[in-house]
């Protein structure tokens, strides 16, 4: 009986995995600070308009739900200060569609996520991790942490931070942040 030396094999698993390990932590996206660069228009625009125009990610879906919730378009269209933690299309698309479809269904909750994602006030990022917990129109606290360089919001990843706009700021999430949904 012949033995098989798994020396070799388990030196190129290891290998294997320490690429896709190492590959994987490159590629992970990480928080960008907004420059002029990042594709928003500087024009002195709103809330809303900022999440129409621009040529870094889409906002579709967050700007249909704000219609649909109760007219939630006007109340960022206003003077404000606001900020907008923004949910991308992409982080949308992530969602499980059925909960997505739920709550689209029903205003009242698609209102209560909504405005979990707007905050009274215009606070830039440092603001709020000096903050840790900032109270939300919605009635709840979102949680701030810093990881490395990376930002969360609750254990969303702030994708981009600080897009000023005429009625305040706009940080965009790589994911769905919801609050308890009342009944």
């Amino acid at each position: 009986m012949s033995k098989i030396n798994c020396l070799p094999v388990m030196a190129a698993l290891v290998a294997a995995l320490t690429f896709v390990i190492t590959a994987g932590t490159t590629l992970a996206a990480n928080t960008k600070h907004y420059t002029e660069k990042e594709g928003f228009e500087r024009k002195s625009i709103d809330i809303l308009n900022t999440l129409k125009d621009n040529e870094v990610t889409r906002f579709m879906t967050l700007r249909d739900g704000l219609v649909q919730a109760f007219d939630l378009d006007k109340t960022v269209k206003n003077k404000g200060p606001f900020t907008m933690l923004a949910i991308s299309d992409d982080a949308f698309k992530r969602f499980p569609a059925d909960d997505l479809s739920s709550l689209f269904s029903n205003k009242k909750k698609l209102r209560q996520v909504l405005e979990y994602c707007i905050i009274d006030g215009k606070f830039s990022s440092s603001e709020l991790l000096n903050k840790k917990k900032v109270k939300t129109m919605e009635g709840s606290e979102v949680t701030f942490s810093k990881v490395g360089d990376n930002i969360f919001a609750d254990k969303a990843l702030i994708k981009v931070t600080d897009i000023p706009c005429s009625n305040g700021v706009i940080h965009v999430l790589d994911a769905v942040i919801m609050p308890a949904l009342k009944k």
